[in-house]
């Protein structure tokens, strides 16, 4: 299903915005628990593909995963723009050699608190922190009890 929908999107949006380049924005494709993905060669090399081609129709593709080291190999080696946020200590090893991290950025993962994190851009690293909005909180906040509180919502 999410290839089906992955593929419609593309042909939907992605294509659409440069047919006229006068009229082309910027758009962003985005696809949560992409590791889902991974067991199907097809929907990798399609993802591969996006990957590659969004950039030449205005848009960018983000891809968001818990499984990095799944991940790694299939899609991000062709992204320029990475975002880090807080690692396990048990990955660290791992996530530090394949983007070459240095020590204390390494150290800065495993230490830094919820909404903090490095943004890596090419060869260029520099330490974010996010501060959502109540609108954007609820958007990415997936604990259904705090959902509850910010509405405002009676148990």
């Amino acid at each position: 299903a999410q290839q089906v929908l992955l593929s419609w999107i593309w042909e939907k949006y992605v294509k659409k915005n440069s047919e006229d380049k006068s009229k082309a924005s910027k758009k962003r494709v985005l696809i949560d628990e992409a590791w889902m993905l991974l067991p199907y060669p097809e929907a990798v090399d399609f993802l591969n593909t996006m990957a590659r081609r969004a950039r030449k129709r205005n848009v960018s593709l983000a891809v968001m995963s818990q499984r990095f080291q799944d991940f790694y190999e299939a899609v991000l080696t062709s992204s320029d723009t990475k975002l880090f946020l807080a690692q396990d200590k048990s990955e660290i090893q791992y996530i530090k050699e394949v983007f070459k991290l240095s020590d204390g950025e390494a150290y800065f993962l495993t230490t830094c608190q919820r909404g903090e994190g490095l943004l890596k851009v090419g060869e260029d690293t520099a330490i974010i922190a996010i501060q959502p909005t109540k609108k954007e909180f609820e958007f990415i906040e997936t604990n259904m009890n705090k959902l509850a509180a910010i509405r405002g919502e009676n148990n």
